[in-house]
């Protein structure tokens, strides 16, 4: 039996890490209404893809081996001078816990240093406990909040940041 470090190691290894393309656009939207993430429009995501060089994405998809490539997780970025911002991050809830999460915003970091980028920051639902959480155990610490920054339902944001260098 495989201990739980040796299981998400397994997992991270059988999850591929791909950019995002507008060509994703349709799982995407699938993905996101699977994680009750606001779909932000055909449209809105193939303009940042296409047509925006400061935006960038990845995906990760369930590699070849294990069957499937289907799209299991996304992170959606864009770099500011030199900041990084953290637009979305999504793993669909039958992935949760397995390390996917992990690479794909360790993939953002490894973009926004390349970009060169130094500060990391990002939006999240003051309710949103299960991401503040994984934010904190990736070095973020909040640095602010927004008043009633999301709707349905209206909530504040909490800012949070951390130094990519």
């Amino acid at each position: 039996m495989l201990s739980a470090r040796e299981g998400r190691a397994e997992m991270i290894a059988s999850a591929l890490i791909q950019p995002l393309t507008a060509a994703d656009i349709p799982a995407l939207e699938k993905l996101e209404a699977a994680t009750r993430l606001a779909f932000w429009g055909r449209e809105h995501y193939r303009k940042f893809l296409e047509e925006y060089p400061e935006y960038f994405g990845a995906k990760a998809v369930l590699a070849p081996e294990i069957g499937s490539t289907k799209l299991v997780g996304f992170i959606l970025s864009r770099s500011i001078f030199d900041n990084l911002e953290i637009l979305k991050v999504g793993v669909h809830p039958d992935h949760h816990r397995r390390g996917i999460g992990t690479i794909l915003i360790q993939s953002a970091f490894e973009e926004g240093l390349r970009r060169g980028c130094r500060r990391c920051f990002l939006e999240v639902r003051k309710s949103n406990l299960g991401a503040i959480e994984f934010y904190y155990r990736h070095n973020f610490r909040m640095a602010g909040s927004r008043i009633n920054y999301y709707t349905d339902p209206v909530e504040d944001a909490w800012i949070m940041e951390r130094s990519l260098k």
